[in-house]
């Protein structure tokens, strides 16, 4: 794996798990468990023990005091900004080739010399980038904000 300035490379699979549940909460906010266990590769009792640890070290905080969490959906969060030891794996950036194919109707066609066969539409040349970016993001199933749009003239 490759570092650079801004990304943690963990070197054991306890830091990968923490990386991987710091780089969840970082996305997506305050989570139950259960999203958490769905989006980190490990098992339920491995997250809730890395969890547990998160928070005695103070990067993670939970909505309920740990004595009350039994029956109950505890929500868990980052505290703060994380420190550069669990600063969140950051996603590759993916550029995509796109060109106009066609003009007609007040639409633009695009086509993906990245993804063969893949068209979309934009209203005008400034919608270009969002189009793409949306269509290279249902055809992969990766968020759409990892792609960087190049536009072949």
């Amino acid at each position: 794996m490759t570092t650079t300035a801004n990304t943690y490379a963990p070197r054991t699979s306890v830091e990968r798990i923490k990386a991987h549940i710091i780089n969840y909460l970082d996305r997506h906010g305050a989570s139950p468990i259960t999203d958490i266990t769905n989006a980190v590769p490990a098992c339920r009792d491995t997250i809730r023990t890395r969890l547990a640890e998160l928070e005695q070290e103070g990067s993670v905080q939970v909505d309920i005091p740990a004595g009350q969490r039994w029956g109950s959906t505890p929500y868990y969060s980052l505290t703060a900004l994380p420190t550069k030891e669990h600063k969140p794996l950051q996603p590759p950036r993916i550029a995509v080739t796109v060109y106009i194919s066609d003009a007609s109707d007040g639409r633009l066609g695009l086509a993906f010399d990245d993804y063969p066969g893949l068209t979309s539409t934009a209203r005008s040349f400034v919608d270009i980038p969002n189009a793409a970016r949306t269509a290279a993001a249902r055809h992969t199933h990766l968020p759409a904000e990892i792609f960087t749009i190049l536009i072949r003239f």
